[in-house]
């Protein structure tokens, strides 16, 4: 049996790699964007020093706990930390979460921004887009939001008061198929 698998799979006998592994450096980077709510509509907060709030996330590390961690410092504290997309960056993986934070904070380092609607990145079939924006993130992010909204009972009790605002954000499947059925 192991002879009949083996000369069926040769083709994986080489390395699908050829850089080095190391298991104690940084796995990749995690970009961590605090989402609120307020009167306003949504509204997110970054630094003032750059794009988006990134960490070095371990390679035994958890990220949910380094965005914790992260935003800890900050005195956040998130109700929801959820994965939302990844992306390859200047050679390096960014794994994006969402954290929903109360309120803006009036901290030294961080601004406050709105979210406002912005066209997807799109890139190929078979091939990730070639540049994306902070902003296209967060729409991205931000229609993540809005089918877990609809899909999760955790993030809907979470969210219960967002719906309003969310709605605005059709997940992007789900746009397509009302176009569909409006023709």
């Amino acid at each position: 049996m192991a002879a009949d698998w083996q000369s069926e799979h040769d083709y994986l006998h080489s390395p699908l790699s050829q850089k080095p592994w190391y298991p104690d450096v940084v796995s990749q980077s995690l970009e961590v964007l605090p989402i609120f709510c307020d009167h306003d509509g949504l509204g997110w907060l970054k630094p003032i020093h750059a794009s988006s709030l990134r960490v070095g996330l371990g390679v035994k590390e958890q990220p949910a706990t380094a965005v914790m961690k992260a935003l800890g410092v900050y005195g956040l504290t998130p109700s929801v930390v959820h994965s939302t997309s990844w992306r390859m960056e200047n050679e390096r993986m960014i794994l994006t979460y969402v954290a929903i934070v109360p309120h803006a904070v009036q901290h030294a380092y961080l601004e406050t921004k709105r979210i406002g609607r912005v066209a997807l990145a799109r890139g190929e079939a078979t091939a990730a887009p070639t540049v994306v924006h902070i902003e296209q993130v967060i729409e991205h992010a931000v229609r993540h939001l809005a089918w877990l909204v609809s899909d999760d009972p955790v993030i809907a009790k979470e969210l219960d008061s967002w719906r309003e605002v969310l709605a605005g954000f059709s997940p992007e499947p789900f746009r397509a198929f009302q176009a569909a059925s409006h023709s």
